[in-house]
């Protein structure tokens, strides 16, 4: 049986072609969920590897209504993985939180991520109203250290997807499993029935093993990106066939 696994993309690396290929490989090894970034010029909460690609995807030309293409070609090529578009807050307001949802209903994205929106923002409110009526999840993105009044301001039964991230700041950090993380997602388990995505870290087989104890999903991302750099779009899919193959022991 397939381990659980979502990955994080960014759309236009490291072309729109070997970004569609590499979408449709991800479904083809397994994986459940496939996160397409939009890039962007300052992307605060992403590691070198994945703010790199953020800069070759831009210098390729790539915009919000170019992704919003590409995952509609990918459509037609015959994925049918769910999809959640993460983008930062300055993308969606710039572009329109209305125009902006209709077009992800237009091309089937299941959800958003939107890591610098926090709930009690009248922007927040606003992407929230727009994406219940177009019938998007709108994901918290939630860390450890979050209160309690914030998770409950969440309303997290309300999410088909919770994304942890396993520490504060950047991503392609190392992963530790702490015991505040544990605590986190343990107290979050409790709150929805929703899915747990556990992301930022996880580079290693090992890493995989150690998210899925804990999470419904391990989230990778730098590790992918560095390795179609590497590689190709053929050594990242044969990363991700790794991680889904290693046995996970629950605690």
């Amino acid at each position: 049986m397939n381990n659980r696994l979502m990955t994080h993309v960014v759309a236009g690396y490291p072309s729109t072609g070997e970004c569609i290929e590499l979408l449709l490989g991800m479904q083809a090894v397994g994986v459940e969920i496939i996160e397409i970034q939009i890039p962007f010029s300052d992307p605060g909460a992403d590691g070198p590897v994945i703010m790199k690609a953020n800069d070759i995807a831009l210098e390729n030309g790539m915009t919000v209504k170019g992704c919003f293409e590409m995952i509609g070609e990918a459509r037609a090529q015959g994925l049918s993985l769910p999809v959640y578009l993460m983008s930062y807050a300055n993308k969606i307001i710039s572009f329109g939180a209305e125009a902006f949802c209709a077009q992800t209903q237009q091309y089937n994205v299941n959800g958003l991520i939107v890591p610098d929106l926090p709930y009690n923002t009248a922007d927040y409110q606003s992407l929230l109203a727009q994406s219940n009526i177009h019938g998007l999840d709108l994901v918290p993105v939630l860390s450890p250290g979050v209160s309690n009044h914030r998770l409950d301001g969440y309303q997290l039964d309300t999410h088909e997807l919770i994304y942890v991230t396993s520490t504060q700041g950047i991503t392609g950090k190392e992963l530790v499993i702490r015991q505040e993380l544990r605590e986190l997602t343990a107290v979050i388990k409790t709150k929805t029935k929703g899915q747990v995505a556990l992301g930022f870290g996880i580079r290693t087989t090992h890493d995989v093993q150690q998210a899925l104890k804990i999470a419904d999903l391990a989230v990778i991302g730098s590790a992918v990106i560095r390795r179609v750099e590497q590689e190709g779009v053929a050594g990242a899919l044969k990363f991700l066939q790794g991680c889904q193959s290693v046995e996970i022991l629950v605690e």
